[in-house]
């Protein structure tokens, strides 16, 4: 394994790399006499297919085998700087939505594409590699040591995220108590007019008395309702689920009643845990002799969809350009007041994930690896900006699979089946993001005081159990929030300030997303000084 330090704004080619005197030749003397099976295997991105069977590959060096790479970094970054410059320039220039819905046409529909082929194509990938892993007895990669590594960062980020909201509360100077509880214990109030049985509506005369004058609505007069008995109901998309019905949502998409179903709804752990199981079903009914039909099958539908992606993705600079700016004329224009609202709550998300990113996960790194961690971390850039582009970890997997597999510390397979496995299943963001965010309700709610040292201590499980996944229902990060909130705190409403999280969720978004790629980027690495290297270098 050697690390590299290549520039980042160099595309890894065969022309850049030939000369490398830290690649030994010789470690790929093993490849020369490939089994048809092993040729065929491709990275999750490998723009390159290998030969047929009969004009087998012979790699000189690690360049050759590696083909040209598909992402320009330059090209990403140079995208990302248009997006953030023509976003800030319409945003002054106070576009049309019509205008804001053309600016967002492209980002919108390179997302959509990639969510179209990223699911069934993480289905055949997972199912190929399990199903290989299973016939050449390398089992052992999918250990109980894979999963810890995995876990230790949503651990790590959970045991951060309750030392930042300690640090939160502390710093927290919000309503009085008085006027917090005013908040929550007055009746709630609804305007409304009145429209009167000939049609009209009622309005205030100027000796103060009311008639049916108006003859619409704008020159109604307004009255304040109060609900003094407690029956009124705002309309909300967002349904609050109990601690346990959060659980068993997540359980229940572990085992898919129907994997169409869940490949139609993107239902990515759903889709990866048949992935799993009919991999090494197929690897166990494979016939003693002769061609596993079914494995080759699903290995030329994952170089079909590889093609497909391999077209899509030529154009990630032009759909970062786009995405960003569309979040920036948008952001700038419905929620000007966020800053004033939000902005504390914002600064200690962004320093405690910054720590966490740049501290912490690479002193993980360095402890497992004994290698500076930055030199594998800065070839990751566009991986991160994409993230941040899209707010998607799903679409991100496949530029996230190329520059860890670019940066020749992973190997190709084993970069495809840690990165698959732990998009869904290991979040770091949520471990630093609820903590945070439940003592900024808590502040707006009057109730700092209530949150002990019980509550801290369900408020950091709860966390946990975030960073493990959500439940399968819209808005599931704001519905996770209203789950940790109604289990740290259930005798207290949820506050008005929630609307605040509403607002700010589209540049929260973004940033855990870039965070959640980062962390399973570094536990793919760590996992990957562990795992047996020479099945992924077949």
């Amino acid at each position: 394994m050697h690390p590299a330090s290549t520039n980042l704004c160099t595309p890894a080619s065969t022309s850049s790399l030939s000369g490398r005197s830290d690649v030994d030749p010789a470690q790929f003397d093993h490849l020369i006499n490939v089994t048809p099976s092993a040729a065929q295997d491709t990275p999750l991105l490998e723009p390159k297919y290998a030969p047929l069977p009969e004009t087998p590959a012979v790699p000189a060096s690690y360049a050759s085998h590696e083909t040209a790479t598909l992402l320009n970094s330059c090209a990403v970054i140079v995208g990302a700087v248009l997006g953030i410059g023509l976003g800030l320039l319409l945003s002054k220039l106070h576009v049309s939505g019509d205008v804001e819905e053309w600016l967002a046409l492209p980002g919108t529909l390179f997302v959509r594409a990639l969510r179209c082929l990223i699911v069934p194509l993480v289905f055949c990938t997972l199912l190929v590699s399990v199903a290989e892993i299973v016939l050449l007895n390398k089992a052992s990669i999918l250990t109980w040591r894979t999963a810890a590594l995995f876990y230790t960062t949503s651990l790590l980020s959970t045991l951060q995220g309750m030392a930042a909201a300690l640090v939160y509360k502390r710093l927290l100077r919000g309503p009085s108590e008085a006027a917090a509880t005013n908040t929550t214990t007055t009746t709630a109030s609804l305007v409304v007019g009145l429209q009167c049985a000939g049609g009209g509506f009622m309005a205030m005369l100027p000796n103060g008395s009311i008639a049916c004058t108006a003859v619409n609505a704008t020159g109604a007069a307004l009255f304040s309702v109060n609900d003094i008995h407690q029956v009124l109901s705002t309309a909300t998309t967002y349904k609050q689920l109990s601690l346990t019905e959060q659980v068993i949502g997540i359980i229940n998409v572990v085992v898919p009643e129907n994997i169409f179903a869940a490949l139609a709804k993107g239902s990515l752990l759903s889709t990866i845990t048949f992935a799993l199981m009919l991999g090494v079903a197929i690897a166990k009914a494979a016939p003693p002799s002769g061609e596993n039909d079914l494995l080759v099958l699903f290995r030329h539908c994952r170089r079909a969809l590889l093609v497909l992606i391999h077209a899509v993705l030529w154009l990630t600079p032009v759909a970062v350009c786009s995405l960003l700016a569309t979040s920036i004329v948008s952001y700038s224009a419905e929620h000007p007041e966020v800053v004033a609202h939000g902005g504390l709550l914002v600064l200690c998300f962004v320093v405690g994930l910054a720590a966490h990113v740049l501290v912490v996960l690479p002193t993980f790194l360095y402890l497992v690896t004994r290698e500076n961690p930055y030199k594998y971390l800065r070839q990751l850039l566009p991986a991160y900006v994409f993230a941040f582009g899209c707010a998607s970890s799903m679409a991100t997997l496949p530029v996230s699979v190329t520059v860890v597999h670019q940066t020749r510390q992973v190997s190709r397979r084993l970069a495809q089946v840690l990165m698959c496995l732990g998009t869904p299943v290991n979040l770091n963001t949520p471990g630093m993001y609820y903590p945070l965010v439940t003592v900024f309700l808590a502040n707006a709610a009057g109730a700092t005081d209530q949150l002990g040292a019980p509550e801290l201590v369900v408020l950091f499980f709860v966390s946990f159990l975030g960073c493990v996944g959500t439940a399968p229902v819209p808005n599931a990060g704001l519905v996770m929030q209203m789950t940790v909130w109604k289990t740290v705190l259930p005798n207290v409403p949820l506050p008005s300030a929630f609307v605040y999280l509403v607002a700010i969720d589209v540049l929260i978004d973004r940033i855990g997303t870039a965070a959640n790629v980062h962390g399973n980027m570094v536990a793919t690495r760590a996992a990957a000084e562990y795992a047996d290297d020479s099945w992924g270098s077949e």
